[in-house]
């Protein structure tokens, strides 16, 4: 035998993830293997699993085993370490964390059979990329730090060896997991952690490797993917899902559980008294639409489901929020004026894979009925956030799951345009435009931030954000060298029209004088830039508008700066009557 496949199997949730780990191996693993699911005792410390898993296992053809936790039981994520230590007469024993699940048939590459260890690096490195930290562990042993490295999966960090021991592969019938053991109780007796940290067992791996002399090779992200930090990659063999709420917003993964239930109809027995794993079973609550005559639309979810998505920028009071809320009348389009998730995403160091999530998150939840936060009063969105900046809790209507789902910032995202491109490629990034001299007449009567052009304190595309190139962190810190506070306004308008030039090419561009004379006109083209929308159906409340203005409120000077500065970037924005009297 080749492969011994092995996972804890614990009275609880992790019946369910054991038995639904264990189906998806049976349906998509194709090689020499067995299955074992590991099951903790005494069963003082840990309870028995219910009759139906036993049973259940049994049908799926596991072997099942008791192990004892070799670390500390009061550190149950210990109970892995024996799971490695189990006896077998297959060549290589591989440890899986039950809530995994196998997505697509796989036959393990040949390379796997080689008596190495085979694990993914960790996620994040988080603390752990600090090589004093490591110098502290290693001393603890008497080993000298190791001189290869990894990068970490998701942040992309160079870290000392460190992996993530969500799957992890070791020759068979080795002292391994004793002495993995014997680390990890080692580490946690020695004081330089914190009492039982979950990452315990990881922080022990190297040191393992480091006193048996084992190699290892590093596998790559599809065998352990990490759906709770990236949106599903259509290549992934193996997810790491961690809990339901993460399958419920990916519909491929929701769609295997469903046909795992269809295949063992056991697993709803199982998941009866787990409301967040019976959600995985209901259909989405959308509302049927009443006159019309339509096909029925999709309510459960499938891995063929369309998710059309888009962005909505460009230089702030440009007529973004006006947008929002022409979007916002329209059916089956949800919009969210400026959420506050998107800022911890766009402020990290590697590419901002929570603001996809945040998206498929959004979309969760409108379909599963439950509110979420948007900027609307009386059910429509504000229009002018200057005026009234408020956040309530509020659920749209849609009538089919593939609805619209738009995100709107100014700032953040023009700063940030390779990244959303990076994580989204497939969503537009619609960015509105204005005359510059309305523009800045607008930001005398509004906001601190753009009243003074405060560049230093923009929550991302500061004067000191690092992930800016060096013509932009150039251009902000002229803006803040300036000393005359209409000098800086106008800089500041010219630095962001640049943004918007220098990406056009991925840009769908939207003046703002357009969308209020000719808003059906330019709602077309909007739905036009984005893949799989549905068709878009006009709500009659819809009418043109009048341009707003306010110039009277600039004075002398802000019109000489705008004349002298303003004009290549207008005429290149489409403005060629850009002057304005003095």
């Amino acid at each position: 035998m080749h492969y011994c496949f092995t996972f804890v199997c614990q009275q609880g949730e992790l019946e369910i993830k054991a038995l639904f780990l264990a189906a998806s191996l049976k349906k998509f693993l194709h090689c020499d293997y067995e299955l074992v699911a590991a099951i903790p005792s005494p069963a003082t410390d840990w309870g028995n699993p219910r009759e139906i898993t036993l049973t259940l296992l049994a049908e799926l053809g596991v072997r099942i085993v008791p192990i004892t936790n070799w670390v500390d039981k009061q550190y149950p994520i210990g109970n892995k370490v024996a799971c490695l230590g189990i006896e077998t007469l297959a060549e290589k024993i591989f440890f899986l964390d039950s809530d995994m699940l196998c997505l697509q048939p796989f036959i393990p590459p040949n390379d796997w059979l080689q008596p190495i260890f085979h694990a993914k690096p960790v996620d994040l490195g988080a603390f752990t990329a600090d090589p004093h930290f490591w110098q502290s562990v290693y001393t603890l042993f008497d080993l000298p730090l190791p001189t290869r490295r990894v990068f970490s999966s998701v942040s992309h960090e160079l870290l000392l060896p460190y992996f993530n021991a969500g799957m992890l592969g070791i020759p068979s019938n080795t002292p391994f997991a004793q002495i993995w053991a014997d680390s990890c109780q080692r580490i946690l007796h020695s004081g330089i952690i914190a009492q039982r940290p979950r990452w315990l067992d990881q922080l022990a791996l190297p040191i393992t490797l480091a006193k048996i002399g084992m190699d290892f090779n590093c596998l790559n992200e599809y065998v352990n993917y990490p759906a709770h930090l990236k949106p599903l990659n259509p290549q992934t063999i193996l997810c790491h899902y961690h809990k339901p709420s993460v399958i419920r917003r990916e519909p491929a993964l929701n769609q295997l559980i469903l046909d795992l239930i269809t295949q063992y109809p056991k697993l709803q027995q199982v998941i009866a008294t787990y409301a967040d794993w019976q959600e995985l079973t209901q259909p989405y609550k959308i509302t049927k639409k009443k006159g019309l005559f339509q096909a029925k639309p999709t309510i459960k979810p499938t891995a063929q489901q369309a998710r059309p998505e888009a962005f909505i920028t460009g230089i702030p009071r440009s007529g973004t929020s006006y947008l929002c809320r022409l979007l916002h009348k329209i059916d089956d389009c949800v919009v969210i004026n400026e959420p506050t998730q998107i800022f911890p995403p766009l402020q990290q160091t590697f590419p901002p894979y929570q603001l996809a999530i945040y998206y498929q998150e959004i979309r969760r939840d409108v379909l599963n009925g439950q509110a979420i936060e948007n900027k609307i009063k009386d059910g429509e969105i504000i229009e002018d956030t200057a005026i009234l900046d408020k956040r309530e809790s509020y659920l749209p209507t849609v009538y089919r799951p593939d609805f619209v789902l738009f995100t709107k910032n100014t700032l953040a995202y023009l700063a940030r345009i390779q990244q959303l491109r990076y994580v989204m490629p497939h969503a537009p990034l619609i960015t509105c435009v204005r005359h510059p001299a309305d523009t800045i007449a607008s930001w005398k009567s509004t906001f601190d931030h753009l009243k003074n052009a405060r560049v230093e304190t923009f929550p991302v595309g500061q004067l000191h954000d690092t992930a800016l190139t060096g013509w932009q962190q150039q251009r902000l810190q002229r803006i803040a060298e300036a000393d005359e506070v209409a000098l800086k306004r106008v800089l500041l308008w010219c630095y962001l029209a640049e943004c918007v030039l220098t990406a056009q090419t991925v840009l769908h561009i939207v003046h703002y004088e357009n969308l209020v004379t000719n808003p059906i006109h330019c709602l077309k083209n909007i739905f036009q830039q984005i893949p799989h929308a549905p068709p878009l159906r006009l709500n009659p409340a819809i009418q043109p508008s009048q341009i707003r203005q306010k110039r009277d409120i600039l004075d002398i000077r802000d019109r000489q700066l705008i004349n002298d500065l303003c004009g290549e970037y207008a005429v290149q924005l489409g403005y060629d009557e850009w002057k304005i009297s003095c």
